[in-house]
């Protein structure tokens, strides 16, 4: 039997905030070290990986959860070593990936509210 939270939705939403958080990190990592000498900048390889998938989820089934492991979000070095951080353009990538987070958490409550709908039948 097929757990009700097991969706492709449900799958893909939680790598996605799967990579909101470790780009968060990196964002904070990067900043911390902004005075290091030769500290390579990290970001999250996400998006492009998950482009992969996108042909395919218009046709046929949508993703299991298992099948969904080979997207998930990795750490990757960004730019040169020794290459400056620029503390400006880290603050936005950290704004706009917490509007993202919010964004992405907002998806999986609207799912949510529509699968606990569908068990309670529209009723409140």
């Amino acid at each position: 039997m097929t757990h009700i939270t097991e969706s492709g939705t449900v799958g893909l939403l939680s790598l996605a905030l799967d990579a909101a958080a470790m780009r968060q990190q990196a964002i904070a990592r990067n900043i911390a070290n902004a005075n290091t000498p030769d500290y390579q900048r990290i970001g999250v390889s996400f998006e492009d990986r998950i482009a992969a998938l996108r042909p395919s989820l218009g046709q046929g089934p949508a993703p299991s959860l298992a099948s969904l492991g080979d997207y998930r979000p990795v750490f990757e070095a960004v730019g040169a070593a020794g290459e400056p951080v620029g503390l400006d353009t880290e603050m936005a990538a950290l704004s706009e990936n917490t509007l993202h987070h919010q964004v992405l958490l907002k998806a999986l409550n609207k799912h949510f509210a529509l699968l606990g709908s569908a068990i309670n039948e529209g009723k409140r």
